[in-house]
């Protein structure tokens, strides 16, 4: 699979931006902010097993404030999509007269799990794992990303930070919760993702895809991940991590690309927590891009 998608990416152009107009005052507040790290509150559950995005600790500037009042209403929406969710679930038990076990049936009819991937410099991250079962014939799975521009306070718009010449146009999906996804609709990863999926997936990503895309400081990575695909072939849909290099060569703005290598330098030089040894992690299924 890693010489196929090496293959795929080797022939592609590098694209570098450069800048070079005069600073103005407010750009120097804007470069500012984005030179900034900054911390986030822990995460914290809205109840048992589901995860609310976590705000900025101690906002100050305007565009962290603006962040703030993004994601508090984002929780807001999560607690009533809860609600429904739980009249589905209990709405189901009784019409198939399932058998009273003293188990509420909307106890564990959702699960999200929120990650943390990115705290500046410019960029905010955090990526959002769903897994909902409210009445329907089938559960649900959804990943959420929440990519933020911390010199703005506003979602990025992925088309404006990917060369013109790759072809990229604006995509997106609407999550269970109803949180409106931005993603991105790229040829190449279309191509990446055709060629390292099995035979039983392949199908499922012939026609245009849109991708989720989000920074990962830890691992220093920009990763891609399909979405909106059929409920039949959800799990096809897996994380592609790329290297700066090859984010680069696929056409990702300067401006991303050293964002992330700064949070990446910054997170290995960061002190480790010490290891409990009865601590487990599930990284779940990745695919390896080098």
């Amino acid at each position: 699979m890693k010489g196929v998608i090496q293959a795929l990416l080797s022939p592609l152009v590098l694209v570098v931006f450069f800048a070079g107009a005069p600073v103005t005052g407010l750009a120097v507040k804007a470069q500012e902010a984005a030179a900034a790290h900054f911390r986030v509150d822990p995460v914290r559950q809205l109840r048992k097993g589901v995860d609310a995005w976590p705000l900025i600790a101690n906002p100050v500037t305007p565009a962290e404030r603006r962040v703030n009042a993004t994601l508090t209403l984002l929780n807001t929406g999560l607690q009533s999509s809860l609600r429904d969710c739980d009249n589905g679930a209990r709405a189901e038990m009784r019409q198939i007269g399932a058998v009273e076990t003293g188990q509420d049936p909307a106890a564990d009819d959702w699960e999200r799990k929120v990650k943390v991937t990115m705290t500046g410099p410019r960029f905010f991250s955090m990526v959002a794992t769903d897994d909902t079962s409210c009445g329907e014939a089938h559960p649900n799975s959804d990943t959420i990303a929440m990519v933020f521009d911390m010199t703005t306070g506003t979602l990025v718009n992925w088309v404006d930070l990917v060369a013109k010449s790759a072809g990229a146009t604006a995509g997106g999906d609407t999550a269970y919760d109803g949180t409106r996804i931005g993603a991105l609709v790229l040829p190449a990863f279309q191509k990446i993702n055709i060629a390292a999926a099995n035979a039983d997936c392949k199908d499922a990503f012939e026609n245009p895809q849109s991708f989720l895309i989000w920074p990962d400081a830890k691992h220093g990575t920009l990763v891609a991940e399909a979405i909106g695909v059929p409920h039949v072939v959800q799990a096809c849909a897996e994380e592609i991590p790329l290297t700066m290099e090859q984010a680069r060569k696929l056409g990702f703005d300067e401006s991303l690309v050293s964002a992330i290598e700064q949070a990446h330098a910054r997170a290995v030089a960061a002190p480790k927590p010490r290891s409990n040894r009865n601590a487990t992690t599930s990284l779940g299924r990745r695919l390896p891009v080098t």
